[in-house]
């Protein structure tokens, strides 16, 4: 880091404290994130639990393979999807149930 992002104090007590200037790092990582390309994120339903085939390319021309989600969990009232890990950004997803309070249903049910 150069002198402009960065200024190191040294405290009475023989203390170093960094200071960071904090709008030149969140413009570098913003950079980065831009350059290395994120993956685009699918609208899908927090409660729905998918199966997902993922790509090794975003033309999606090579199927590397397939994954669903866990199943559905719950703590007290809080339901949720346990998701599976998605090892590509590149995939498609297909609802197969949906959690609720009375456990897994259908879509559309």
């Amino acid at each position: 880091m150069d002198g402009q992002a960065a200024r190191l104090s040294r405290f009475s007590d023989g203390r170093v404290s960094m200071t960071i200037r904090i709008k030149a790092v969140l413009a570098g990582a913003a950079a980065a994130f831009v350059t290395l390309g994120a993956p685009v994120a699918m609208a899908e339903d927090p409660l729905t639990a998918y199966t997902y085939t993922y790509y090794a390319d975003a033309a999606k021309t090579q199927v590397l393979g397939k994954v669903s989600d866990q199943g559905c969990g719950r703590v007290g009232d809080f339901v949720y999807v346990v998701r599976a890990n998605i090892p590509s950004p590149y995939y498609d997803a297909e609802p197969i149930y949906v959690c609720t309070g009375g456990g897994p249903t259908l879509p559309g049910d």
